[in-house]
């Protein structure tokens, strides 16, 4: 509102004042200047600061006086107020306006633990941080730009300032990604037998995958988790093409695989709908019903299925038994051991723990493809980055 009325009041007629229209209601009304401040109770020295904008600090009661006297709503009374006041009044102002906005769509302090902003960025300094980082003209953009794009059709939000600048965040990316290869579903079914052997090869194998989706319209990045959410993936469609992210909840080697394929079961079963709400997050409640249950079951049969589990269960305590029925699978050791421990705990047993020597360390497999956005200086550098990456 505030924003609104200081536009306002910088295109208002020139000869317009407070000076000129107390003039007139004076020789309206038949007062002198003496008389209206006895009869309203305004000092001489106030009602001057008001009419010929010398006031350092406006009294609000004094000027809504003056307004009432001047027949003036209390919205004109303002934009008069703000016509030709002092350029570091109406900066106060602003960036008064800035910091209430930027604290009620962004989480400072978790932004700060990620390095996106420093903690003692002034006003103008977290401004011009939003600003170039999405490469808004203004930080207000953000809501009514991006905002808009997501979530106009679908008259869903976030009150999640984390969530939400995760999901504005990566459709930006996507958008300025802009892969020029086609979707081609038919390509994209031939693509996924040829996918599970690359789980073996832990530093190059989501690399080489990505590349190969990326050829038939399909984008996949990487990011690391964001605190405050439980996003294990998502699938945006975006220009009529999906986009997938897929991110290092839980910090698991075999849960990065089982959440790639999960979200291409959604590109390919699930576009019409996705291309209607745009988005869909994994590990997050949606709205829209989408079967997260057969997404699952997808990618656990795809890795590995029932009853090739059910054969190497009994052995699950003999690596040497498991590396070779993987081999054999074409899969790393440890989805095998991930899948038990799920299986597991459906039957109320707790293996989470077990087996840890047996998982490859994520940061190996993450090292070729870590493109890390948040300490970018903006998504357009960071887009840049990883077309690159996923071209070369």
């Amino acid at each position: 509102m505030i924003n609104e009325i200081l536009k306002k009041s910088f295109n208002l007629k020139e000869e317009l004042s407070f000076e000129k229209l107390l003039k007139e209601k004076l020789e309206k009304t038949g007062l002198t200047k003496t008389q209206f401040e006895r009869l309203s109770g305004l000092q001489r020295r106030s009602l001057d600061g008001i009419v010929d904008k010398t006031s350092k600090q406006t009294d609000i009661i004094n000027l809504l006086k003056l307004g009432e006297f001047l027949g003036l709503s209390l919205e004109e009374t303002v934009m008069l107020h703000f016509k030709d006041r002092p350029s570091f009044e109406i900066k106060d102002l602003q960036n008064s306006m800035d910091i209430t906005f930027i604290n009620k769509y962004f989480d400072l302090k978790t932004l700060a633990s990620l390095g996106f902003i420093d903690k003692k960025d002034t006003v103008e300094g977290l401004s011009d941080r939003i600003c170039e980082f999405f490469g808004l003209d203004s930080i207000y953009d953000y809501e009514q730009e991006l905002g808009e794009a997501l979530y106009s059709r679908t008259k869903r939000s976030f009150n999640d300032k984390m969530k939400d600048f995760w999901i504005k965040s990566s459709y930006k990316y996507f958008e300025l990604i802009d892969n020029p290869n086609e979707y081609s579903r038919e390509e994209l079914l031939e693509l996924i037998p040829k996918i599970k052997p690359y789980t073996q090869n832990v530093p190059e194998g989501l690399l080489t995958v990505f590349r190969a989706l990326y050829n038939v319209g399909v984008t996949v990045v990487f990011q690391p988790m964001l605190p405050k959410t439980q996003i294990r993936g998502a699938t945006f469609v975006i220009k009529g093409k999906p986009s997938i992210v897929i991110t290092d909840l839980n910090k698991n080697y075999a849960t990065i695989w089982f959440a790639l394929i999960h979200e291409l079961h959604h590109v390919l079963f699930d576009l019409e709908l996705l291309q209607k709400v745009k988005y869909h997050l994994t590990g997050e409640p949606d709205l829209f019903l989408i079967q997260e249950d057969k997404a699952n079951q997808f990618a656990s049969d795809y890795l590995i299925s029932e009853e090739k589990m059910r054969y190497i269960e009994p052995l699950i305590n003999n690596h040497l038994m498991v590396s070779r029925f993987a081999k054999e699978c074409q899969i790393h050791p440890s989805i095998i051991y991930s899948q038990f421990q799920f299986r597991q705990s459906e039957k109320g047993n707790n293996y989470w723990a077990a087996f840890r020597d047996y998982f490859p360390d994520v940061e190996l497999a993450k090292k070729n493809l870590y493109i890390s956005n948040w300490d970018a200086n903006s998504l357009e550098e960071a887009s840049k980055s990883i077309k690159k990456l996923l071209t070369t």
